[in-house]
């Protein structure tokens, strides 16, 4: 039943990252859908065997920010929003759980970050599909069916230190060995597919992510660095006349937009939500009531500031400290899975400054991964530590 339970939890993590693609009337996204089955199967699971892996403090944080964004529904301004809302981050808090419980190994993590890059793969054939066929997803920018066209370079740029390390990970799997090619092709695909959605904020996010690649080619030998520095530029010269110029042109407007203090019009929405936290700032206006009570109709395109709005400075006190829990999880960690999962942090942090991300399932999926690989480094150092006194 364990086994099953982890096998649709990494089936879970594929369709996450194409999850707006396929929506079922009555159940929502395709995730949800699959992360409902997880959660019965898990269920079972605990219910057969009677064991469960203990929470951490990390989990508790999680539990406390649910309970007060649905407390919030006592005060809330739209209270069925709140309401909905709420039942999203029980879901998502009812996954962090479980990924807890089940991703116990390096090899299984290493299978989930492995599953969310083939599931980008799918988003990136929809959004290339797309562009063929010339069906925009905003105007002269191309995204895969039902997506924002933002959220998926989020998506796109969250894959790239994804794929990278797992291709430079040591392993003698033949199966692994595969796989690092379609990891190491990822990183000039994803490049041409945010370029097809010609999000601003995905290229300052990314970023990071390609720093970090090029941070790591020292951990290759000489041979297999030039020859991958090589394939790499050689792939994006190949592809970039497939990226149509009106991309790049808008793309070319960040710094400006930036000088301008304009971000798509985002500025004007941020000092609502600023003026929004100073008339309620203990308690806000509610879990998910930003597009009725601030700006109708419209997100606060920044997660920040709207869990702030919100659910007011004791929300914004909880997000903050699980952010913080996690940067420390991700810190104390070998040093070349602490600057993997920092990265990851950083990429996310300034995508999700321009994006209401805070409950997005990759969010939480990413944020309980950090955990997950904070707590294998602890055991491989107590089993170090065990092995050198019996020595």
């Amino acid at each position: 039943m364990r086994t099953l339970a982890f096998w649709l939890s990494l089936i879970l993590i594929f369709v996450t990252a194409w999850e707006d693609m396929v929506f079922f009337e009555g159940l929502g996204t395709v995730s949800r859908a699959m992360g409902l089955l997880l959660a019965a199967f898990w269920i079972v699971k605990v219910i057969v065997t009677g064991r469960f892996r203990k929470p951490r403090p990390f989990h508790v944080m999680v539990y406390l920010f649910v309970l007060w964004n649905t407390v919030s529904a006592f005060w809330s301004f739209d209270v069925e929003e709140t309401l909905q809302r709420s039942k999203t981050y029980f879901q998502l808090a009812g996954l962090v759980w479980i990924l807890w419980d089940l991703y116990t190994s390096p090899t299984a993590l290493k299978a989930g970050l492995q599953a969310y890059v083939l599931g980008v793969y799918v988003s990136i054939g929809s959004t290339v599909v797309n562009y063929v066929m010339g069906q925009e997803a905003n105007y002269l920018r191309y995204a895969a069916t039902g997506f924002n066209a933002n959220d998926l370079g989020l998506m796109l740029a969250l894959g790239i230190p994804v794929a990278w390390h797992l291709a430079v990970s040591e392993s003698n799997s033949k199966v692994t060995h595969m796989l690092s090619l379609v990891n190491y092709a990822y990183i000039p695909i994803a490049i041409l597919a945010i370029s097809l959605t010609a999000s601003r904020g995905a290229l300052l996010a990314a970023l990071p992510a390609f720093l970090f690649v090029l941070g790591s080619l020292p951990r290759l030998n000489f041979f297999l660095r030039v020859l991958i520095f090589a394939a790499l530029i050689s792939a994006l010269f190949a592809l970039q006349p497939l990226v149509p110029q009106s991309s790049f042109q808008r793309l070319g407007t960040t710094g400006a937009s930036i000088a301008d203090g304009d971000l798509g019009d985002r500025v004007d929405i941020w000092r609502e939500s600023i003026a929004s936290f100073t008339e309620h700032p203990l308690l806000g206006i509610g879990s998910g009531a930003f597009r009725t009570a601030v700006v109708p109709g419209n997100v606060a395109h920044n997660s920040f500031l709207s869990v702030l709005a919100e659910v007011g400075m004791v929300g914004f006190a909880l997000f903050v400290i699980i952010l913080a829990m996690t940067v420390y999880q991700a810190m104390h960690q070998p040093k070349w899975d602490a600057r993997f999962w920092l990265i990851i942090l950083l990429v996310w942090t300034i995508g999700a400054s321009s994006l209401t991300w805070e409950h997005r399932k990759a969010t939480w999926l990413f944020l309980s991964l950090v955990v997950v690989g904070a707590s294998l480094s602890v055991r491989r150092d107590e089993a170090r530590c065990a092995q050198s006194l019996h020595m």
